[in-house]
């Protein structure tokens, strides 16, 4: 295919992007983890507070499944964007000797 360039630099700048974002979502997910670490136990003793406390396990998995699930799609385009832009800069090596 032609009539078009791919910028290698331009999908590591967006690498690296992705790699800050995975790190600032695994530290969000630490934190919220501490959170319901510490407070999970202070839902009080009334009819509302016991019926979440049932609820909890559940919604605790619900949200940690999903960010976690959320932080693997992160590292996984990082990842893919990274070998893209490899990719890229081998062709281009390949093809400048003789263009």
């Amino acid at each position: 295919m032609t009539g078009y360039y791919v910028r290698p630099d331009a999908l590591r700048s967006q690498t690296r992007v992705y790699d800050e974002q995975h790190t600032d979502m695994e530290q969000v997910r630490d934190n919220l983890r501490a959170a319901f670490d510490r407070d999970g136990n202070t839902l009080g003793s009334d009819l509302y507070g016991a019926e979440l406390a049932k609820k909890l396990p559940g919604i605790e998995k619900h949200i940690f499944t999903a960010l976690d699930a959320y932080i693997k799609e992160l590292e996984h385009t990082s990842t893919g964007l990274h070998r893209t832009a490899d990719t890229y800069e081998l062709a281009d090596r390949i093809r400048l000797p003789g263009s």
